[in-house]
């Protein structure tokens, strides 16, 4: 529900799923095995129940091959990266990057 109203705050279009395996259908891992969703971010909150969760949600993406971000920055960069104009990629040293901003404060 976070991750669900941070991307919603940024203008993005979201649909919330329970991420809690225990609350019903359709859930998380569900639309993952569905194939309804096109990338997964998934991000720790703590207690041994999500962390279970988490487990889950992320073998599931791993066996749909659908990417999984497990920290927003990433997965908020990872899409500035595909939705900007640039057409050609280039692979630096990580430490390149640490200091790097991809998203544009509005």
């Amino acid at each position: 529900e976070g991750t669900a109203e941070l991307l919603k705050s940024l203008g993005s279009e979201v649909t919330a799923i329970p991420k809690k395996l225990s609350v019903g259908h359709p859930n998380v891992v569900d639309v993952i095995q569905d194939s309804t969703v096109d990338f997964v971010v998934n991000t720790s909150e703590g207690g041994r129940t999500t962390l279970r969760d988490g487990f889950h949600i992320r073998r599931a993406a791993a066996e749909r091959r659908i990417p999984c971000f497990t920290s927003i920055d990433t997965a908020l960069n990872a899409v500035a990266t595909l939705v900007s104009s640039s057409t050609t990629y280039a692979v630096e040293p990580m430490d390149t990057y640490t200091n790097r901003n991809f998203i544009d404060a509005e």
